[in-house]
């Protein structure tokens, strides 16, 4: 009996290690982005590779490297909040496609 219980452990172990981890939520990034209302999402793939840039300078900088990923990407945006903006991009990229930066930018 115990050594059926262990080899069903051993065989759980097994399979929990090469169970795939959950996947990044692109369409909720981009629902994210669509609800702010600043930056097109007409074409989401481009939406989502910004983001993924995003989820990279927070790995290499902080939130004002993402900060700044997201100012890099939309160089033509003149709103005069447009640093909000991209605050609000980066904390949505964080939070669907890059979940281990969450709350790396505080409360905005």
């Amino acid at each position: 009996m115990i050594k059926t219980l262990i080899a069903a452990m051993a065989v759980f172990n097994i399979a929990m290690v090469g169970a795939p981890v959950a996947s990044a939520s692109e369409q909720g990034f981009i629902d994210a982005i669509d609800a702010v209302g600043h930056y097109s999402t007409v074409y989401p793939d481009e939406t989502v590779q910004v983001g993924y840039r995003v989820c990279g300078a927070f790995a290499r900088g902080g939130d004002v490297a993402a900060i700044q990923e997201v100012l890099t990407a939309y160089n033509r945006d003149d709103n005069p909040d447009r640093e909000y903006y991209a605050a609000l991009f980066a904390q949505s990229a964080a939070y669907e496609l890059c979940p281990q930066h969450m709350g790396e930018i505080g409360p905005i």
